[in-house]
């Protein structure tokens, strides 16, 4: 299992949401280049970035779209506001190994011919409901049907989010993360880390490939380096 350390960004700074809620926003004082630094150093070869801007239909911030040139050794995939093709093979051309985004969602077919390694659906869950749109939207579409017209494209990478326990640091959302794997994904898990004892229960739940993590990582509720080395230990990085 990989660890992946998660970076929001909210108007070039780092931050993390409670229920993904802008009212309810952490922000941290150091800079995003250097927690960046700081995880390579580590040994983090994933990371995870989210434009809260492009999410929240602001602008879209460009401060870190040269991370996957600045930082060769890792693997970066960005979400965020990814909601039609043009934008998604923009960001793939700077050099991300991948996107994550709800368009998987709302309309598989736009991403028809795109390398399956390249894309990672973002399965947002209340719930069995997928929510969109900054998880203020639930899904027209019941999950199974999504979750049919997503592997009948060859699209098997998904992050899960239970929406209830994202910043919560109340523990991962075993049950979210079991319900989309068991359909066949490749699931990183996300949202609700809170201690290293917390890996071992995803470990355990077959087609669970990564953990995400980014206010446990960030206020040192989780040692990132044991944290690197116990994901390693669990089934490679």
């Amino acid at each position: 299992m990989q660890l992946i350390p998660s970076l929001d960004l909210l108007q070039g700074r780092l931050v993390r949401l409670r229920h993904g809620d802008l009212k309810q926003a952490t922000f941290y004082d150091f800079e995003p280049e250097e927690w960046v630094e700081r995880l390579a150093e580590a040994g983090a070869r994933r990371i995870h970035l989210v434009d809260l801007d492009g999410a929240f239909g602001k602008p879209r911030q460009g401060r870190f779209t040269d991370f996957p040139v600045r930082f060769p050794e890792i693997r970066f995939q960005m979400g965020g506001g990814l909601r039609d093709r043009r934008t998604v093979e923009e960001v793939l051309a700077q050099g991300f190994d991948a996107v994550v985004g709800t368009l998987a969602v709302e309309n598989p077919t736009a991403l028809a011919g795109l390398s399956r390694n390249h894309v990672v659906a973002a399965l947002d869950l209340k719930g069995e409901r997928i929510v969109t749109r900054g998880w203020q939207a639930p899904s027209a579409t019941a999950s199974v049907d999504v979750f049919k017209a997503l592997l009948g494209l060859g699209f098997k990478r998904a992050l899960v989010t239970d929406v209830s326990r994202d910043g919560t640091l109340e523990g991962p959302g075993l049950e979210a993360a079991a319900f989309v794997a068991k359909a066949g994904f490749q699931v990183q898990a996300s949202g609700g880390l809170k201690a290293i004892s917390d890996l071992q229960p995803l470990t355990g739940i077959p087609g669970v490939v990564g953990i995400i993590s980014g206010k446990a990582l960030m206020e040192g509720f989780v040692s990132l380096d044991d944290a690197l080395t116990r994901a390693a230990l669990e089934g490679g990085a």
